[in-house]
């Protein structure tokens, strides 16, 4: 199978890195060069991402497109990959189920909801028909890691992937969570690193991709907030200091914020309020039963990560 790549980004670097223990042919699409890719034997292609013409050439022959691009470049590389009759397209969408986000006027959106659009149109074409699934996987628990996403070049166009954005920070021993939703019910949400994303979709490859549904979920654990901080601060050994937000005034926090142009702290409650909203808690992983893929538990993660410090 060729598969293509479509950035060069942290995620994409660790797709490539599983995919180079396989069989697999596979390319790498990238903005500039990257001799550092190279050197590792993988074959960089340097694209321009408002260029059909480039796009669909580099596209010829492929059978699955991985993207790790949004935006417009996605929209893009879409159209060009249904041009270029590839068969399967999985979007750059690793994070909560689709369904679960509003369809207008998400401030975490970052031009999805337009590629699932255009991907749902390819998929009727007559002419150029382009399957796609998404992987489903919740939030990655590198958010927790030292230097947070950012520490894998993962989330650059945000302002959320350092250390401690996103419910705690495990390093300074701090927390900003929502418990609870109105009804008093305990906020959930499912987890996987960042690697056993990368395996998933490995094992999911080698199932064939012809077979694939729309979308496959996988988690490595599913935690309340609660239990998350309480982990944290055991492996620690230490109590953090937490601010609880109720749900009810979340957004009272974040019009806050947004008034005193706190933009590092609008997109921390943006988070926190699509955590209460339920876009990262889902239940029936499928791919977790269609594979031989062991998940590392969040607990585990964390001990080995921030253990004995």
């Amino acid at each position: 199978m060729r598969i293509a790549i479509a950035g060069s980004s942290g995620l994409a670097q660790v797709f490539a890195n599983h995919l180079s223990e396989t069989a697999h042919i596979f390319i790498i699409l990238a903005r500039h060069p990257k001799p550092a890719l190279e050197q590792l034997g993988y074959q960089v292609i340097v694209v321009d991402y408002n260029s059909q013409e480039e796009l669909r050439y580099s596209l010829r022959g492929i059978d699955l497109v991985i993207s790790t691009v949004q935006g417009h470049a996605q929209i893009n590389l879409i159209d060009a990959a249904a041009h270029a009759r590839v068969r399967r397209f999985v979007p750059a969408e690793f994070e909560g189920p689709p369904v679960r986000r509003p369809s207008r006027n998400d401030p975490l959106d970052r031009g999805r909801v337009a590629s699932l659009e255009r991907l749902r149109h390819w998929s009727n074409s007559r002419s150029h028909p382009l399957r796609s699934t998404t992987f489903v996987c919740g939030v990655f628990y590198e958010r927790f890691a030292r230097g947070g996403l950012a520490s894998l070049n993962i989330g650059g166009s945000t302002l959320n992937n350092h250390q401690g954005a996103y419910l705690m920070d495990v390093g300074r021993s701090t927390a900003e969570i929502v418990e609870c939703h109105a009804n008093g019910s305990q906020v959930n949400l499912c987890m996987t690193t960042v690697y056993d994303l990368a395996k998933f979709m490995i094992a999911a490859i080698e199932l064939g991709p012809s077979t694939w549904p729309s979308e496959f979920r996988m988690q490595g654990d599913r935690l309340s907030t609660a239990s998350i901080l309480h982990a944290a601060e055991t492996v620690r050994g230490v109590q953090f200091a937490t601010t609880t937000i109720p749900a009810n005034d979340l957004q009272a926090h974040l019009n806050y914020a947004t008034y005193y142009d706190d933009w590092a702290e609008v997109a921390r409650l943006n988070e926190l309020i699509a955590t209460e909203q339920r876009r990262y808690d889902f239940s029936s992983p499928n791919l977790n039963a269609l594979v031989n893929v062991q998940p590392i538990s969040f607990w585990n993660w964390l001990c080995y990560h921030w253990g004995s410090q």
